[in-house]
């Protein structure tokens, strides 16, 4: 085996001999500000940027009758997106292009397949999805907190905790 952990990504896979474009992938190109998938949308699909750029964002409910979209991050040459629809099938967040993109649309249910035939590669994507999830997950974390606390504080709850 050639490859080291650092070296295995989807980006990584589209190169490989057995993963054939046309058959596990495909190429799309998007112009600026076109979505890619809304929050909710169930999806079937992982994607890799190969040029251009996203913003991903998520949906926040002000009240019954207002909501917002709060910017997430944005994505550049060379990230993945909609590693859940590997797992799970609604995407947590929307996804549109900020500039004209080619994105590799990676089919998750061929992807799988093509990892339970090669083990030793799939260990080391999901490994790399771990590397690249987890700070994601942790910055969640962070702001929900902030924002918990500045909710603590707006409403003068914080004055009451000991």
């Amino acid at each position: 085996m050639t490859e080291t952990l650092e070296s295995c990504s989807l980006t990584t896979l589209l190169d490989h001999p057995g993963f054939l474009e046309g058959e596990f992938w495909y190429r799309k190109n998007y112009d600026a500000d076109q979505l890619v998938f809304l929050e909710g949308e169930t999806g079937s699909e992982i994607y890799v940027i190969l040029n251009g750029k996203v913003s991903v964002c998520a949906q926040v409910r002000v009240s019954d009758d207002r909501h917002m979209q709060s910017g997430l991050c944005e994505l550049f040459d060379g990230e993945e997106f909609a590693h859940s629809c590997f797992f799970d099938k609604p995407h947590s967040a929307t996804v549109k292009t900020v500039s004209p993109c080619q994105l590799a649309v990676i089919d998750a249910e061929k992807l799988k397949q093509f990892l339970y035939d090669h083990p030793e590669i799939g260990f080391l994507l999901l490994f790399h999805w771990m590397k690249i999830i987890l700070p994601r997950l942790r910055q969640s974390n962070k702001r929900f907190s902030s924002l918990f606390s500045w909710g603590l504080k707006a409403h003068q709850i914080d004055s009451l905790i000991q």
